[in-house]
């Protein structure tokens, strides 16, 4: 009787322990990455050098962050199209390994090069200037925008299982979420002559136009 009360206790017990070991969130402080327990308790995983969170995903049980790795040298010049280089990176908080995903360009030069570079769908070699990251909702995909065209950025998204780059839309990412993938695209109206008009439109996964959302003449 005693070994069975003594189980039923153990097993309590950590059960208790799990559940106050539950990460919620994940914050950088001074460019180190920091998760934080619903025991309102914190842990340092990454400190290497300077970092910036950009997701957690509780379904996945990692956290995806930015390193810089090159600060460009002109970047405060005016008129300089000139940006610094970082590596995107993911922590398996199950494991602790931490993994580069891809890395961007310094100044226009260097960075992973996608297998679409200088094509009809993206004129540029590298990835450069790197904004807006956001993490679908089942952890699998890393959606962001860069620089493109005169007109507009591109946006791409990296497969966290198939670890490749693929160029979604041109365009401005504004959210990602269970729905689909809502981006503000530009174009002319010749037919009704409004001119050039902004639409929000909402995309499935696979780039496929769900429904337009709104529209702004300018």
């Amino acid at each position: 009787m005693k070994k069975v009360i003594l189980s039923l206790v153990l097993a309590l017990l950590f059960i208790n322990l799990a559940k106050a070991q539950t990460i919620i969130n994940v914050f950088a402080k001074e460019g180190k990455i920091f998760v934080k327990y619903n025991n309102g308790k914190s842990k340092e995983i990454v400190s290497t050098g300077y970092n910036t969170e950009i997701a957690f995903s509780k379904v996945k049980n990692f956290v995806v962050y930015q390193r810089i790795e090159r600060k460009s040298k002109t970047k405060e010049e005016e008129g300089q199209e000139s940006y610094d280089q970082l590596s995107i990176r993911l922590f398996n908080l199950k494991t602790n390994k931490d993994t580069v995903l891809f890395t961007t360009c310094l100044d226009g030069i260097g960075g992973t090069q996608p297998s679409y570079a200088n094509s009809k769908i993206y004129p540029n070699n590298n990835l450069c200037g790197i904004e807006s990251p956001m993490l679908s909702k089942d952890g699998e995909r890393l959606y962001f925008q860069t620089a493109g065209w005169a007109t507009c950025p591109a946006i791409h998204y990296y497969n966290l299982n198939t670890r490749q780059l693929v160029f979604f839309k041109a365009g401005w990412l504004q959210k990602v979420t269970a729905a689909g993938v809502q981006i503000e695209i530009t174009g002319i109206d010749s037919e009704n002559q409004k001119g050039r008009f902004t639409q929000n439109c909402l995309f499935d996964v696979n780039g496929n136009l769900i429904k337009e959302l709104s529209e702004k003449e300018f």
